[in-house]
């Protein structure tokens, strides 16, 4: 099985695109390699292409698609409503948690025969909750008749994976193009920023939108108050706050996408244009970071590319829309030499989103081991 996680996506994207229209992941060159199997949920259904059972790994793209464009199992209702995920079933018992309706995927379990079905989901718990379950992956109960099947598109799908801070868009059983976020940052006094797991209808285009004092462009919105969306800006457009915490967490629970165009000309506009061309109702899955999940480096021999007349960052292609004509293409270089003069001081590109440092990310895995 090939490696779960795929940041290193990005260093091996092609750089051509036919007709103004983006090009896919070259998934030959991709050959990393792990013993370990993540999935999102715990326990077993049975049905096939489930996304609770469907092992964490971007690279293995027919998995990924069938997951993606399997029909779901929701919560019948407004999807700017929740349902309380109850301890036993019966009404009167403990509340775990909340359930989004019509939006946020369930993993139905067991019909009980007795008008409850038991259920594994992350709770969609959100600030002013009462069961304060921020984020949590559960086991309880909910009423049969509430539950249903909702289909998906299947032109176009997406991942999000927390650990690596990355953005996998897939189109018609391909991997597109990988984008850099921002996922919740939690702190001692707001735990229910972390953004919650798990899979989600993107369901409504509701476009800008003002938080504190930066405007956030292209809000898709997908579990009641979480929204997809640009990185937030200040001004008409200052991004300089915002934009240096891609790849990292930073928002509030939200998921921010990068503005900046790859070298195939995808960003969150890009996003935004492709949903309103009929796409609504695409699905959006969302990994959670287990510990003892760990970024694999990339091969020594992995090729980068940086611009030796002044150029500051290093890049995973010869041309990238961060650089300009006249310096492409760029030369090349190897991953393994990004410790040496004079690549030791070049920075990863915003743009083409090339792999991370080697101690980024040794530090990232660092704080996922096993506890």
């Amino acid at each position: 099985m090939r490696r779960l996680l795929a940041v290193f996506l990005a260093c091996l994207m092609t750089a051509a695109a036919a007709e103004g229209m983006p090009d896919f992941i070259d998934m030959d060159s991709l050959l990393a390699q792990s013993p370990e199997v993540f999935t999102p949920g715990r326990e077993s259904c049975g049905r096939a292409d489930c996304y609770w059972e469907t092992p964490m790994d971007p690279l293995d793209e027919a998995a990924c698609w069938a997951m993606l464009t399997a029909p779901m199992q929701v919560l019948r209702g407004d999807p700017r409503s929740q349902i309380t995920l109850r301890a036993e079933p019966d009404a009167d018992s403990a509340a775990l948690g909340e359930v989004t309706c019509a939006s946020q995927g369930v993993h139905v379990l067991q019909d009980m025969g007795n008008g409850w079905t038991r259920i594994e989901c992350y709770s969609s718990s959100f600030e002013g909750s009462r069961t304060q379950a921020w984020n949590a992956l559960l086991t309880g109960y909910v009423p049969t008749e509430l539950i249903t099947e909702k289909q998906v598109k299947t032109k176009l799908a997406f991942i999000v994976d927390k650990l690596d801070q990355r953005l996998y868009i897939y189109q018609e059983g391909r991997l597109l193009d990988v984008l850099a976020v921002s996922t919740g940052l939690v702190t001692e006094g707001k735990p229910y920023n972390e953004t919650r797991s798990g899979e989600y209808i993107l369901w409504s285009l509701s476009g800008a939108f003002e938080d504190g004092d930066t405007t956030c462009n292209y809000g898709i919105r997908y579990n009641h108050g979480d929204l997809l969306h640009e990185l937030p800006h200040t001004g008409s457009d200052n991004y300089g706050y915002t934009e240096p915490k891609m790849g990292s967490r930073a928002s509030h629970g939200c998921i921010r996408v990068q503005r900046k165009r790859t070298e195939n000309g995808v960003n969150m506009r890009w996003i935004w244009n492709a949903l309103y061309d009929g796409q609504v109702n695409s699905r959006l899955v969302i990994w959670e970071d287990w510990p003892g999940r760990a970024i694999a480096l990339p091969g020594d021999d992995t090729p980068l590319y940086y611009n030796p007349a002044g150029g500051q960052n290093y890049h995973d292609s010869p041309t990238c829309y961060g650089v300009k004509d006249r310096y492409e293409p760029m030369t090349a270089f190897t991953y393994g030499e990004l410790a040496a003069s004079p690549y030791d001081e070049l920075t990863a590109c915003p743009y083409c989103v090339p792999p991370r440092r080697p101690e980024d990310i040794e530090r990232i895995n660092a704080a996922h081991l096993p506890e």
